[in-house]
């Protein structure tokens, strides 16, 4: 039989820091776990068909006002989906015709900066 001379006092010890140990590994891994929940990018949604896109033309930092000079607007930004993009200066925004009846929709036509333009199978993207 093995007789293991050892006080409470020394035991103590030892027990206390492993369960420091164990209630730090707690603390990180219940930590870790809400701050990628928190910060989980939203999934896109999936939809059968496409969407069309939200186009702003608008003059950033300034709102129209009542007077004869803030009624004129002089577009400095162009965002789709509410992203900013690089427009060319001497490139004009043309708003095509608008049309009233319900079924009809507006088509606009933009020169923009692309960084990259690929054309491929929807498959064959990574």
């Amino acid at each position: 039989m093995l007789v293991v001379d050892a006080d409470v006092n020394d035991i103590l010890p030892v027990v206390l820091a492993w369960a420091a140990a164990a209630v730090a590994l707690y603390l990180y891994w219940d930590g870790k776990r809400r701050w990628q929940r928190a910060n989980r990018k939203p999934t896109p949604i999936k939809t059968d068909q496409p969407q069309a896109a939200v186009i702003e033309i608008v003059e950033r930092g300034r709102a129209t006002t009542e007077t004869a000079s803030g009624s004129v607007i002089i577009p400095n930004d162009v965002r789709i989906n509410g992203q900013s993009l690089l427009v060319p200066r001497d490139s004009p925004v043309i708003v095509h015709e608008i049309k009233t009846d319900p079924d009809e929709v507006l088509t606009v036509t933009l020169t923009l900066f692309a960084r990259r333009v690929t054309i491929a199978a929807e498959g064959d993207l990574t």
